[in-house]
């Protein structure tokens, strides 16, 4: 394991919007069960990223 220090909430907030964006908004899988798995991430990684800017406004 590296050393590197921990991640701030804020670094933390824009890997999410990375992690969202390099899936894309409107990519599409080639089946029903990636159709799936990709909405299933947008809505998990969209989740965390406002539950996170939430807490940071607070």
């Amino acid at each position: 394991m590296t050393d590197k220090p921990p991640l701030t909430d804020e670094q933390v907030e824009a890997r999410l919007g990375v992690a969202l964006n390099s899936i894309g908004y409107d990519s599409r899988g080639e089946t029903e069960l990636g159709n799936n798995s990709l909405r299933a991430a947008r809505q998990v990684l969209l989740a965390l990223k406002l539950a996170l800017l939430k807490k940071l406004d607070e």
